[in-house]
């Protein structure tokens, strides 16, 4: 091989490994901004592709209304691995004229054999202001709301919900249609 060759051989395997550290740093649940979309939405709620509202550099942005409390997220991602990563970020536009508590819940295999039992799930309520919002809920350390530390290792649900857990105090009360934008949905570490 002459040494040219070798030069680029090394060059080209250098940019496929920078590129490939540079990825791992980020993991997209969900990439909103290829066109995917979740596979596991509440009654209540619809979920569309939109171009409006995005956050800074995202082509398209999730369009989530919800007429009553659910949810809308994945169902055995295929993205289940979220040991590492230290938050879940995302930009989400709240179109109210109001502040709007939602949350990020996470079913661990653990919470997930317990049958459903409420209190086995992650729950990360978080605070939209009125326009564009950048979230980031921390998952280290994640606790579920029994106190159990949360396993990140093979997440079997996650979902990002309105209205749904009544019994706690931070939850939204009342009626009437919601309609939030998120874009940028990834995991940092």
């Amino acid at each position: 091989m002459s040494t040219t060759i070798k030069k680029l051989f090394v060059v080209i395997l250098s940019l496929y490994l920078f590129i490939n550290i540079c990825e791992a740093k980020n993991m997209y649940p969900v990439n909103i901004s290829r066109g995917e979309t979740p596979n596991d939405v509440g009654a209540g709620c619809e979920v569309t592709l939109s171009d409006e509202n995005c956050g800074e550099g995202a082509e398209f942005s999730l369009r989530i209304v919800f007429t009553e409390g659910t949810w809308v997220g994945e169902y055995n991602p295929k993205k289940a691995f979220w040991t590492g990563y230290k938050s879940m970020n995302f930009s989400a536009f709240n179109s109210l004229n109001r502040k709007v508590t939602m949350a990020v819940g996470i079913m661990d295999e653990v919470s997930f054999n317990n049958n459903g039992g409420r209190k086995s799930l992650i729950v990360m309520p978080f605070e939209l202001k009125s326009g564009m919002n950048n979230v980031r809920l921390s998952l280290e350390d994640v606790k579920s709301q029994d106190g159990r530390i949360s396993d990140m290792k093979k997440i079997k649900k996650w979902y990002i919900s309105y209205k749904y857990f009544p019994e706690n105090k931070w939850e939204e009360k009342g009626s009437g249609e919601f309609t939030v934008f998120i874009s940028n949905l990834r995991l940092e570490n």
